[in-house]
Protein backbone atom coordinates (compact mmCIF):
# COMPACT_ATOMS: atom_id res chain seq x y z
CA UNK A 1 0.00 0.00 0.00
CA UNK A 2 1.45 3.32 -1.21
CA UNK A 3 -0.98 6.39 -0.46
CA UNK A 4 -0.60 9.65 -1.83
CA UNK A 5 1.68 12.31 0.00
CA UNK A 6 -0.20 14.02 3.08
CA UNK A 7 -0.37 17.67 2.67
CA UNK A 8 -1.46 18.17 5.61
CA UNK A 9 1.51 16.31 7.80
CA UNK A 10 4.07 17.92 5.23
CA UNK A 11 2.72 21.33 6.37
CA UNK A 12 2.68 20.61 9.92
CA UNK A 13 6.15 18.91 9.66
CA UNK A 14 7.02 22.22 8.07
CA UNK A 15 5.74 24.58 10.58
CA UNK A 16 7.49 22.64 13.64
CA UNK A 17 10.41 22.83 11.18
CA UNK A 18 10.80 18.73 11.34
CA UNK A 19 12.98 17.93 8.42
CA UNK A 20 13.17 14.45 8.65
CA UNK A 21 10.26 11.84 6.79
CA UNK A 22 8.29 10.17 9.98
CA UNK A 23 9.60 7.03 10.71
CA UNK A 24 8.09 3.26 11.10
CA UNK A 25 5.44 3.20 13.95
CA UNK A 26 6.90 0.13 14.51
CA UNK A 27 10.54 1.60 15.24
CA UNK A 28 12.55 1.31 18.22
CA UNK A 29 11.00 4.52 19.37
CA UNK A 30 8.32 4.71 17.76
CA UNK A 31 7.17 1.29 19.50
CA UNK A 32 7.88 3.33 22.86
CA UNK A 33 5.38 6.01 21.82
CA UNK A 34 2.80 3.36 20.82
CA UNK A 35 3.36 2.09 24.06
CA UNK A 36 2.51 4.92 26.12
CA UNK A 37 -0.48 5.96 23.81
CA UNK A 38 -2.60 2.85 24.30
CA UNK A 39 -1.04 1.97 27.98
CA UNK A 40 -4.88 3.33 29.45
CA UNK A 41 -6.68 1.96 26.56
CA UNK A 42 -9.44 -0.36 27.54
CA UNK A 43 -11.15 -0.71 24.22
CA UNK A 44 -12.18 -4.23 23.47
CA UNK A 45 -10.86 -5.65 26.20
CA UNK A 46 -13.87 -6.49 28.40
CA UNK A 47 -15.38 -7.90 25.30
CA UNK A 48 -12.05 -10.21 24.24
CA UNK A 49 -11.63 -11.53 27.97
CA UNK A 50 -15.70 -12.56 28.34
CA UNK A 51 -15.24 -14.75 24.92
CA UNK A 52 -11.85 -15.92 25.61
CA UNK A 53 -13.37 -17.43 29.05
CA UNK A 54 -15.82 -19.68 26.97
CA UNK A 55 -13.22 -21.25 26.02
CA UNK A 56 -10.55 -24.00 27.06
CA UNK A 57 -7.12 -24.88 26.48
CA UNK A 58 -3.49 -22.28 25.70
CA UNK A 59 -4.34 -19.29 23.83
CA UNK A 60 -2.41 -17.77 21.04
CA UNK A 61 -2.23 -13.82 20.96
CA UNK A 62 -1.37 -12.32 17.18
CA UNK A 63 0.30 -9.07 16.91
CA UNK A 64 0.53 -9.02 20.54
CA UNK A 65 2.39 -5.85 20.76
CA UNK A 66 3.64 -4.92 24.35
CA UNK A 67 0.73 -6.77 26.06
CA UNK A 68 -2.25 -4.47 26.30
CA UNK A 69 -4.62 -7.16 25.71
CA UNK A 70 -1.95 -9.71 26.83
CA UNK A 71 -2.82 -8.79 30.21
CA UNK A 72 -6.52 -9.50 30.26
CA UNK A 73 -5.72 -12.10 28.81
CA UNK A 74 -3.59 -13.47 31.23
CA UNK A 75 -6.05 -13.08 33.97
CA UNK A 76 -7.72 -16.34 32.87
CA UNK A 77 -4.65 -18.11 33.52
CA UNK A 78 -4.35 -20.00 30.95
CA UNK A 79 -0.75 -20.88 29.35
CA UNK A 80 -0.05 -18.04 26.48
CA UNK A 81 2.07 -17.64 23.67
CA UNK A 82 2.55 -13.99 22.01
CA UNK A 83 3.63 -13.09 18.52
CA UNK A 84 4.54 -9.86 17.18
CA UNK A 85 7.12 -9.16 14.23
CA UNK A 86 8.29 -6.24 16.53
CA UNK A 87 11.41 -6.97 18.91
CA UNK A 88 11.43 -3.96 20.52
CA UNK A 89 7.93 -4.75 21.31
CA UNK A 90 8.20 -8.15 22.98
CA UNK A 91 11.06 -6.71 25.07
CA UNK A 92 8.38 -4.56 26.54
CA UNK A 93 6.33 -7.33 26.74
CA UNK A 94 9.19 -9.85 28.04
CA UNK A 95 9.70 -7.18 31.27
CA UNK A 96 6.26 -6.91 31.74
CA UNK A 97 5.25 -10.86 32.09
CA UNK A 98 8.09 -11.35 34.46
CA UNK A 99 6.37 -9.04 37.10
CA UNK A 100 3.51 -10.13 39.55
CA UNK A 101 1.89 -7.01 39.06
CA UNK A 102 1.42 -7.79 35.32
CA UNK A 103 1.24 -11.08 35.43
CA UNK A 104 -0.26 -11.95 39.18
CA UNK A 105 -1.22 -15.79 38.48
CA UNK A 106 2.43 -16.47 36.98
CA UNK A 107 0.87 -17.65 34.04
CA UNK A 108 3.86 -19.19 32.10
CA UNK A 109 4.34 -17.30 28.43
CA UNK A 110 6.07 -17.74 25.54
CA UNK A 111 7.25 -15.03 23.47
CA UNK A 112 7.76 -15.43 19.22
CA UNK A 113 9.12 -12.97 17.24
CA UNK A 114 7.38 -13.39 14.02
CA UNK A 115 4.97 -11.74 11.10
CA UNK A 116 1.75 -12.86 12.15
CA UNK A 117 0.56 -14.43 8.84
CA UNK A 118 3.38 -16.37 8.66
CA UNK A 119 4.22 -17.77 11.87
CA UNK A 120 5.54 -21.33 12.38
CA UNK A 121 3.66 -23.18 15.52
CA UNK A 122 2.64 -26.64 16.53
CA UNK A 123 -0.91 -25.61 16.79
CA UNK A 124 -3.75 -27.15 19.31
CA UNK A 125 -4.52 -23.54 20.77
CA UNK A 126 -8.18 -23.49 22.15
CA UNK A 127 -8.22 -19.69 21.85
CA UNK A 128 -6.98 -17.23 18.83
CA UNK A 129 -6.88 -13.54 19.66
CA UNK A 130 -6.06 -10.88 17.31
CA UNK A 131 -7.29 -7.52 18.54
CA UNK A 132 -7.06 -3.92 18.03
CA UNK A 133 -8.21 -4.23 14.28
CA UNK A 134 -4.72 -5.57 13.51
CA UNK A 135 -6.08 -7.41 10.45
CA UNK A 136 -5.91 -4.01 8.55
CA UNK A 137 -2.51 -4.11 9.19
CA UNK A 138 -2.43 -6.36 5.98
CA UNK A 139 -2.90 -6.49 2.33
CA UNK A 140 -5.22 -8.69 1.16
CA UNK A 141 -2.97 -11.79 0.75
CA UNK A 142 -1.58 -11.13 3.75
CA UNK A 143 -4.80 -11.32 5.29
CA UNK A 144 -5.88 -14.67 3.62
CA UNK A 145 -2.45 -16.18 4.70
CA UNK A 146 -3.38 -14.95 8.35
CA UNK A 147 -6.81 -16.71 7.67
CA UNK A 148 -4.99 -20.09 6.85
CA UNK A 149 -2.68 -20.40 9.79
CA UNK A 150 -4.90 -19.54 12.37
CA UNK A 151 -7.15 -22.49 11.04
CA UNK A 152 -4.15 -24.56 11.22
CA UNK A 153 -3.40 -23.66 14.99
CA UNK A 154 -6.96 -24.07 16.26
CA UNK A 155 -7.86 -26.91 18.48
CA UNK A 156 -11.05 -29.51 16.56
CA UNK A 157 -13.24 -26.94 18.92
CA UNK A 158 -10.88 -23.71 19.22
CA UNK A 159 -12.25 -20.05 18.51
CA UNK A 160 -10.70 -17.45 17.21
CA UNK A 161 -11.23 -13.79 18.30
CA UNK A 162 -11.34 -11.29 16.10
CA UNK A 163 -11.71 -7.67 16.16
CA UNK A 164 -12.73 -5.89 13.35
CA UNK A 165 -13.27 -1.75 12.45
CA UNK A 166 -15.89 -1.79 9.43
CA UNK A 167 -14.34 0.74 6.76
CA UNK A 168 -17.75 1.26 5.50
CA UNK A 169 -19.48 3.32 8.39
CA UNK A 170 -16.30 5.22 8.39
CA UNK A 171 -16.81 8.11 6.13
CA UNK A 172 -16.94 8.12 2.16
CA UNK A 173 -14.21 8.09 -0.75
CA UNK A 174 -14.30 11.53 -0.95
CA UNK A 175 -13.05 12.05 3.05
CA UNK A 176 -9.14 13.40 3.45
CA UNK A 177 -9.23 11.67 7.25
CA UNK A 178 -8.93 13.59 10.13
CA UNK A 179 -6.57 15.79 12.10
CA UNK A 180 -6.45 15.89 15.94
CA UNK A 181 -4.36 17.47 18.99
CA UNK A 182 -4.15 15.72 22.29
CA UNK A 183 -2.06 16.49 25.60
CA UNK A 184 0.45 13.60 26.40
CA UNK A 185 1.56 14.38 30.01
CA UNK A 186 2.50 17.70 31.12
CA UNK A 187 4.77 18.88 28.71
CA UNK A 188 4.41 17.46 25.71
CA UNK A 189 1.40 16.99 22.69
CA UNK A 190 0.37 14.43 20.28
CA UNK A 191 -0.45 14.93 16.60
CA UNK A 192 -2.44 12.61 15.15
CA UNK A 193 -3.77 13.06 11.44
CA UNK A 194 -5.00 10.39 9.34
CA UNK A 195 -4.96 10.49 5.28
CA UNK A 196 -7.32 8.37 3.08
CA UNK A 197 -6.32 7.03 -0.40
CA UNK A 198 -9.38 5.02 -1.31
CA UNK A 199 -8.32 4.29 -5.02
CA UNK A 200 -5.15 2.30 -3.27
CA UNK A 201 -7.55 0.79 0.24
CA UNK A 202 -5.29 2.33 2.18
CA UNK A 203 -5.76 4.81 5.41
CA UNK A 204 -2.11 6.38 6.13
CA UNK A 205 -1.79 7.55 9.97
CA UNK A 206 0.87 9.64 11.02
CA UNK A 207 1.66 10.76 14.87
CA UNK A 208 3.53 13.80 15.72
CA UNK A 209 5.16 13.66 19.30
CA UNK A 210 5.76 17.63 20.40
CA UNK A 211 7.74 17.34 23.69
CA UNK A 212 8.84 20.80 25.33
CA UNK A 213 12.34 21.62 27.01
CA UNK A 214 13.16 24.01 29.79
CA UNK A 215 13.59 27.17 28.44
CA UNK A 216 10.28 26.76 25.96
CA UNK A 217 12.50 25.10 23.36
CA UNK A 218 11.00 21.97 21.96
CA UNK A 219 11.80 18.58 19.90
CA UNK A 220 9.60 16.50 17.48
CA UNK A 221 9.33 13.21 16.67
CA UNK A 222 7.19 11.62 13.45
CA UNK A 223 6.02 8.27 12.76
CA UNK A 224 3.80 6.84 10.48
CA UNK A 225 1.51 3.53 9.72
CA UNK A 226 -0.03 2.17 6.82
CA UNK A 227 -3.63 0.56 7.47
CA UNK A 228 -5.32 -1.53 4.96
CA UNK A 229 -9.23 0.41 4.32
CA UNK A 230 -11.17 -2.32 3.77
CA UNK A 231 -15.18 -3.83 4.69
CA UNK A 232 -16.03 -6.30 6.85
CA UNK A 233 -17.61 -8.31 4.21
CA UNK A 234 -14.78 -8.53 2.28
CA UNK A 235 -12.63 -9.56 4.94
CA UNK A 236 -15.62 -12.37 5.90
CA UNK A 237 -15.18 -13.32 2.27
CA UNK A 238 -11.65 -13.69 3.04
CA UNK A 239 -11.84 -15.65 6.17
CA UNK A 240 -14.82 -18.23 4.62
CA UNK A 241 -12.54 -18.53 2.28
CA UNK A 242 -9.74 -20.24 4.37
CA UNK A 243 -12.33 -22.45 6.35
CA UNK A 244 -13.49 -20.45 8.75
CA UNK A 245 -16.64 -19.08 9.66
CA UNK A 246 -18.02 -16.64 11.74
CA UNK A 247 -20.42 -18.11 14.50
CA UNK A 248 -21.21 -14.39 16.71
CA UNK A 249 -20.73 -10.65 16.18
CA UNK A 250 -20.62 -8.63 19.12
CA UNK A 251 -20.33 -4.61 19.04
CA UNK A 252 -17.44 -3.26 20.95
CA UNK A 253 -17.78 -0.69 23.43
CA UNK A 254 -15.60 2.51 22.79
CA UNK A 255 -15.26 4.02 25.77
CA UNK A 256 -13.87 7.56 24.38
CA UNK A 257 -14.21 8.40 21.16
CA UNK A 258 -10.77 8.86 18.79
CA UNK A 259 -10.34 9.59 15.44
CA UNK A 260 -10.93 6.77 12.99
CA UNK A 261 -12.65 4.54 16.08
CA UNK A 262 -16.37 3.63 15.48
CA UNK A 263 -17.78 1.19 14.63
CA UNK A 264 -15.86 -1.65 16.02
CA UNK A 265 -17.28 -5.58 16.13
CA UNK A 266 -15.58 -8.28 18.00
CA UNK A 267 -15.89 -11.79 15.28
CA UNK A 268 -16.00 -14.92 17.40
CA UNK A 269 -14.75 -17.57 14.67
CA UNK A 270 -14.45 -21.21 14.43
CA UNK A 271 -13.23 -23.72 11.73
Amino acid sequence: MNPAPDKTVDAILRVLGHLDPPEDLYSTSGSRLYDRITADDLTELPEIQAAARKTTGPILELAAGSGRITRALLALGRPLTAVDSSPEMLELLRGRVSTSKFNPRKVDVGLVNADMSRFELDGGFGCVVLGASSVTLLGRDDRRQLFRRVRHNLAPDGRFLLTVLNADSQGTASDDGATTISALGEDAFLITAESRDPMNGARHVTMIHVSFNEGGTYRSSAYSSDVAFVGNALIEEELVGEGLSILERQPVRIPAQAVGLNDIELWVCGA
